[in-house]
């Protein structure tokens, strides 16, 4: 059986919903890839994998908020954007890698808090995606 087309009601252009799914898809591989560098002993590797994905999702909540498809912004708006959208611990990340630190160096269970944080984030985002894009027609 064929997979069912998307019946896009014009809310979000189809190739919009293709990026923002790919970008959350991304994210969630890389908890994947997260968990088992914390299953490994290596927190670093760990928080290094998440990191990008938690931008991904950040990204994809910005663009369900601001609907890029209607208007266009500058990189340091969407910047400024996506940094107010990161969660806390996220935040924090994001003014260590400003500063050109590393993550090497993290515990695993230091690490731990914030993989879980970035999974209940990037299912948070996962939701409202759904809850956005059009729905299937029924068969």
């Amino acid at each position: 059986m064929a997979p069912l087309e998307r019946d896009v009601s014009g809310a979000i252009p189809t190739r919009w919903l293709a990026q923002l799914e790919g970008q959350l898809a991304d994210a969630e591989r890389r908890l994947g890839a997260a968990d088992r560098h914390l299953g490994g002993g290596a927190g670093g590797r760990a928080i290094e994998e998440a990191y990008p994905g938690v931008m991904a999702a950040a990204m994809v909540k910005v663009w369900l908020a601001d609907e890029p498809w209607h208007r266009q912004r500058s990189l340091d708006e969407y910047s400024r954007m996506v940094r107010a959208e990161l969660p806390s611990g996220f935040a924090t990340l994001f003014e260590m890698k400003v500063d050109h630190r590393s993550f090497a160096g993290w515990r695993p269970e230091d690490a731990r808090p914030l993989i879980e944080e970035a999974r209940a984030f990037v299912a948070a985002v996962r939701t409202e995606l759904e809850r956005s894009a059009p729905k299937a027609a029924p068969q």
